[in-house]
């Protein structure tokens, strides 16, 4: 299938933008992977200066990448098949007997027998067994001897340092599986080295997109990105309808799938997981905001502008329980502040995508209509 980063230029149809595409490759995609106010300007001032083309031209593009990185991921993951036969500890066997039954699992795959056996006919039910149980939840990474827990802030008193990471070259044997990602800040595929604080080991980690790095279970971590891939994985191998939910400006990612009873699309949320149906909630963390929120599937029709549900509860036609219905006009006012700032300044992730789509003047319909042209692209040269 055509990469992220040629379906950046190929389908823009931007002359302009195949041009600087042309001339450096790599660090047109980085621009577009974190695109702060520096990088856009530079961006801006290749492309002809700041106007409301401009903009246009930008926002297609970063939208048809969202779509074609989802797309390009989910193609390149590979059968979850290499990982479901990996040994488990004892630990994790006996966690998994106590909580489904049936015999001691020795695998994975033992473990999806159970689930099926359990679910009997139904998808949905056999889902949430699936995104409740551990083989797919969310593993910080840790320390693999002692389990101390690297935190995720990098404020000051938490950089790299002084938490005991710091980036290494992948060994040849981890090179295939390595890939770049959002840890602690953006990352190239890199490997990361702990040096525990608590015990004195260390512990080797990286991002990546094979079944049988991520569903390591000896403390290998897995943050939400490795979870859903893993989660698509296994939606495809249990012909589970799923489709990927991204936050724009927000370093998250989550999935949804469709009610049986209805085909309504709902939020998947596991216990242990980062809210999902209640992520307008999220804006009150205090780390800044998001500013869309986009829906990604092979299936055009599963592809859209979801913003509006996650700022709307259930009996409006949203995901959020009602418990956050006086709650959605100050969200409303936060995400509308957050496209409207220009520095980045105001968005979790710190960049300014949802900034470039309220300056192109794309709302709903129009997101939507470039997202699915996408996905309808995705492959075509």
């Amino acid at each position: 299938s055509t990469t992220a980063l040629s379906a950046l230029h190929v389908h823009v149809k931007d002359a302009t933008l195949s041009a600087l595409h042309v001339k450096d490759a790599t660090a047109l995609e980085r621009t577009f992977a974190h695109l702060t106010a520096p990088a856009l300007e530079t961006l801006e001032m290749g492309l002809g200066g700041r106007t409301p083309d401009t903009a246009r031209t930008i926002g297609r593009a970063l939208l048809r990448r969202k779509v074609h990185a989802v797309l390009d991921k989910s193609n390149g993951f590979g059968d979850v098949e290499a990982g479901l036969d990996i040994a488990l500890p004892e630990a994790m066997r006996s966690r998994c007997l106590k909580q489904y039954g049936g015999l001691s699992p020795m695998t994975w795959r033992d473990c999806l027998s159970r689930l099926k056996t359990l679910s009997g006919d139904s998808r949905e039910q056999l889902w949430s067994y699936v995104i409740a149980h551990p083989m797919t939840e969310y593993v910080p990474n840790q320390c693999q001897r002692c389990g101390h827990i690297v935190p995720d802030e990098t404020t000051p008193g938490y950089t790299d340092a002084e938490v005991g990471i710091s980036e290494v070259p992948p060994t040849a044997s981890e090179r295939p599986f390595v890939r770049g990602g959002y840890y602690r800040g953006a990352r190239s595929a890199v490997a990361f080295l702990l040096r525990c604080p608590e015990c004195g080991d260390e512990s080797r980690w990286f991002r990546s997109s094979a079944a049988q790095v991520i569903l390591n279970p000896n403390r290998w971590g897995r943050l939400c990105g490795e979870q859903e891939d893993l989660r698509a994985a296994l939606a495809r191998h249990l012909s589970v309808p799923l489709r990927a939910i991204l936050p724009l400006d927000w370093d998250h990612v989550w999935s949804e799938t469709r009610r049986e009873a209805d085909g309504a699309w709902v939020a998947c949320q596991g216990p242990g997981d980062a809210p999902a149906a209640n992520f307008a909630g999220r804006l009150d963390e205090g780390i800044g905001a998001w500013t869309r929120v986009i829906a990604v599937s092979a299936d055009v029709e599963g592809t859209s502008d979801v913003t509006e549900e996650y700022l709307s509860c259930c009996s409006a036609g949203g995901r959020a329980d009602e418990r956050l219905d006086e709650e959605m006009p100050r969200y409303r006012k936060a995400v509308s502040a957050a496209r409207a700032d220009a520095s980045g300044s105001a968005t979790q992730a710190k960049t300014l995508n949802g900034h470039v789509l309220h300056r192109a003047g794309f709302g709903r319909e129009e997101v939507t209509c470039i997202l699915r042209q996408a996905v309808v692209d995705h492959g075509v040269v």
